[in-house]
């Protein structure tokens, strides 16, 4: 009788281990020193001002600085407001999934349910929206910032175009549509939706929409050819693809403990992804481990890459450097930091 105990004590002791040791393996490794100067080194030699924020041992990332001048006003720091531009789409798509979880929507749901109007809307999906494939086109910008989401809204009904093409086509006016689209299904504002169910409930504070951002607030870009004007016009056309200006430090809040911390959404995300010529779905590209995803508006660039499997992340914002440099950062941080 006293082994029997023995064995099952032994047991469950190998069992608490085994637990243990797979809840360790579910997490990050901290970024080392040496690592963490090979990241300086490469803002530095690419004279990239900005922030990169890796893994830490705690809740906080491990945040990397470049800066390229003096000037105080073109600091990015990591609690302070950024464009997040198209970074913003995972948002969006998130808050999409757990309509779908709550059985409100379907990614089968007509576009024609909520906006009849649209040319070609009962040919349209919620998941056609979701993976870029709608065949809805805008580029239009408006001559000054829009004012609250009725006239987001008016503006990108009156401007966008159905070409019935329902192949890959990276375009914004999909994602403003889904936040449309969570603002009729929730009888709320699409921002206060989203301050409601992500941000509150983790006190992200620094989650704000482009109308209660002003200059200061935000670090200047330093390119001498994009303006305050141009940056509001940009981010109040975006609606839901970019009008929210957000931390580093809280965006990466949101990716880690809605995105990372929820795998069964990046799987079916996956899943989805894996459907159509380009992996992407819910506003992150996809391959095998790796979501991804950048986000750019004129004088702002930012990235993110994080594996949802083990939830090793980096993510780079600056604001002196174009798309093309953005993405080639994004490759070299993929391959180089990721290891893929």
């Amino acid at each position: 009788m006293k082994k029997l105990n023995l064995f099952i004590f032994l047991t469950f002791c190998s069992f608490g281990l085994f637990f243990v040791s797979t809840q360790q393996q579910s997490k990050a490794a901290t970024v080392d020193m040496q690592t963490q100067t090979q990241l300086y080194d490469y803002l530095k030699s690419h004279h990239i001002n900005g922030v990169i924020l890796v893994n830490d041992k705690g809740k906080q990332p491990v945040t990397i600085t470049n800066n390229e001048n003096a000037n105080k006003n073109q600091i990015v720091k990591t609690n302070r407001l950024f464009p997040t531009a198209s970074l913003q789409k995972i948002i969006t798509g998130t808050a999409i999934y757990q309509l779908k979880q709550e059985k409100k929507i379907t990614y089968d749901t007509s576009l024609h349910k909520y906006f009849p109007q649209i040319d070609g809307s009962q040919d349209i999906t919620i998941r056609e929206l979701m993976n870029h494939t709608s065949g809805l086109v805008n580029n239009d910008r408006p001559l000054m910032p829009l004012k609250g989401q009725k006239q987001q809204i008016d503006y990108m009904l009156a401007h966008l175009k159905n070409d019935h093409v329902h192949t890959w086509d990276y375009q914004d006016v999909d994602y403003e549509l889904l936040a449309a689209i969570i603002s009729k299904q929730t009888h709320s504002t699409y921002n206060a939706y989203i301050q409601r169910k992500f941000a509150k409930p983790l006190h992200l504070r620094q989650i704000k929409d482009f109308s209660e951002v002003n200059k200061k607030n935000v670090p200047q870009t330093m390119d001498s050819t994009v303006d305050w004007h141009r940056v509001t016009v940009t981010t109040s056309s975006d609606f839901g693809a970019g009008n929210l200006f957000i931390s580093p430090n809280n965006y990466w809040q949101f990716i880690y403990n809605y995105v990372l911390k929820n795998p069964q959404m990046v799987n079916e995300f996956y899943q989805e992804s894996q459907k159509q010529e380009v992996a992407y779905f819910g506003g992150v590209y996809i391959d095998s481990d790796i979501i991804r995803a950048n986000g750019s508006i004129p004088g702002y660039n930012a990235c993110f890459i994080a594996n949802y499997k083990t939830k090793k992340m980096i993510m780079l914002f600056s604001n002196n450097i174009d798309y093309l440099t953005l993405k080639s950062a994004s490759d070299d941080l993929l391959h180089n930091y990721m290891g893929e």
